[in-house]
């Protein structure tokens, strides 16, 4: 028999007078791996530390006794001013509560009166305890995550390099190493956005662990070719309430287009039914006719009306579409900039970031930066927007040349700011209405406009991000990986 490991009954939740989870019912049973599915601010990542803190409102989250969870968070809970060492060997999220357990044993285990009862069982779970934080990697968390180091591609780097020197993908990919140790002692995995900022080679690798791997996953990803190769069943979220697909993400599609398909020939049959009866009712009115059939028919166009407006339930509420409407300022010359003899090596690397390169960039081109974590990429974005000066060689950036730059973290933006605040804080004299009417259209409801971004959902900062270099009427894009975060609507207006 499938052993049931989560139960989630009738959940709650909600943020002031904004509800994100409406009666939410979920079993996560063993081996089930669980792709959860919705547009940005849907209550994706909600769930998952709903359920992680199991802090609902309302309703009740059963865990299965002794289960362990591990959590991958969609914002890298990572500590920049680390060593890579330090971080490794800082606790996941797996080890908290054995750690505090075992804290408590050994604080009741320094009181002499301790030893006047009956101690054993708790000597016995002390030394259960122990083995299993053993078998986890014990206290030698970095000597246990090598192998992990060499498969993500970090074991090239020294122990002692600081977080600050890694690339985005990089210090994505210690986060996920510091979440793996000691997977095998793990009940149920969570991972919210795990594909964001990694290589090609390292998402093969992340597939191909995961498949292995014996537990439970419950996974947040718009990466719908992630979600078919890993996914046994589909959990869409929308308007607070949430269905269950059986198979992968191409079997979702398939069954929500029958289902959207089924109710809407439903609705269309209720709705001639209600036509039908009222003609019938009105015609029998007219021709002052009353007999026991007008009750049933009564009867029955009162249960049609409540049943359209059940089946109208149903259907999810379209939202509006989104549109980046970016508009450039005077066009800048024909040639935009050039990198003459450009190099550049942090210390610490091995080999030089930028090795004597020659590029030139003209106005026009959609140029795309590929190469794998740690390359460069944002380096060289970084460059551009002098950010970083060059060790050798010279930049040209041509005068007129306006950049807007969208950094992969919305490092520009200010997270303690409502929407409306960051949007006034670049165009003070703008109405407050027109500004409310912009948030609109890039799909912030009145409850988000007034909330600070560092409550919103990664996807909803990347759409503020996106709004703001609309407003700066830039000529010239620096695009540091913008579709992360964003929903499937979102990155296909982008």
């Amino acid at each position: 028999m499938v052993r049931e490991l989560i139960r989630l009954e009738g959940v709650h939740r909600a943020f002031g007078a904004v509800s994100v989870l409406d009666g939410i019912n979920l079993r996560i049973d063993e081996g089930d791996r669980i792709g959860v599915v919705g547009h940005n601010g849907s209550g994706k990542t909600t769930l998952l530390r709903t359920i992680s803190d199991q802090k609902q409102d309302v309703g009740d989250i059963t865990f299965a006794p002794g289960l362990r969870i591990a959590y991958l968070t969609q914002i890298r809970d990572i500590d920049e001013y680390a060593t890579l060492e330090e971080e490794l060997n800082r606790r996941g999220h797996q080890f908290k509560e054995l750690e505090e357990e075992i804290a408590a044993i050994e604080t009741k285990m320094a009181d002499p009166s301790f030893y006047e009862g009956d101690w054993q069982p708790v000597l016995d779970r002390y030394s259960e305890l122990q083995a299993l934080s053993a078998r986890s990697g014990g206290t030698d968390v970095a000597g246990h995550a090598k192998n992990i180091l060499n498969a993500l591609d970090l074991g090239h780097h020294p122990l002692d390099m600081p977080l600050s020197k890694l690339s985005g993908g990089e210090r994505a990919k210690v986060a996920l190493a510091r979440q793996l140790v000691g997977m095998g002692e793990i009940d149920v995995f969570f991972l919210d956005e795990p594909t964001n900022h990694l290589d090609l080679p390292t998402l093969e690798w992340l597939e191909k662990f995961l498949a292995k791997f014996q537990g439970s996953q419950l996974i947040v990803s718009h990466d719908r070719f992630f979600l078919d190769r890993i996914c046994t069943h589909i959990l869409e979220i929308h308007d607070g309430h949430t269905r269950g697909y059986a198979g992968n993400y191409t079997a979702y599609l398939q069954q929500k287009e029958l289902f959207l398909q089924t109710l809407a020939d439903r609705i269309d049959k209720c709705e001639k039914e209600i036509k039908r009866l009222t003609g019938a009712l009105q015609s029998m009115k007219r021709a002052n006719k009353y007999d026991k059939s007008i009750s049933q028919k009564h009867q029955m166009l009162s249960r049609s009306q409540r049943e359209l407006k059940w089946l109208k339930r149903l259907k999810p509420k379209e939202r509006r579409g989104l549109q980046f409407n970016l508009q450039s300022t005077e066009k800048s010359s024909l040639d935009v900039l050039d990198f003459k003899q450009a190099s550049l090596k942090f210390e610490g690397l091995n080999r030089p970031i930028l090795n004597k390169v020659e590029i030139g960039v003209r106005r026009g081109q959609k140029i795309g930066i590929v190469g794998a974590n740690g390359a460069g990429k944002t380096t060289l974005l970084r460059i551009i927007n002098k950010e970083i000066q060059l060790d050798d060689g010279i930049i040209d950036v041509r005068p007129g040349v306006e950049i807007g730059y969208f950094h992969q973290d919305h490092r520009t933006l200010d997270f303690d700011l409502t929407p409306v605040e960051q949007v006034q804080k670049l165009k003070p004299r703008m109405d407050y209405g027109d500004i409310r009417a912009m948030l609109g259209q890039f799909q912030f409801t009145k409850e988000m406009v007034s909330t600070p971004l560092k409550k919103l959902s990664g996807g909803e900062r990347a759409r503020i991000a996106m709004l703001k270099l609309l407003l700066e009427e830039n000529n010239m894009l620096l695009l540091d990986e913008p579709t992360n975060h964003l929903d499937t609507d979102a990155k296909e207006a982008l």
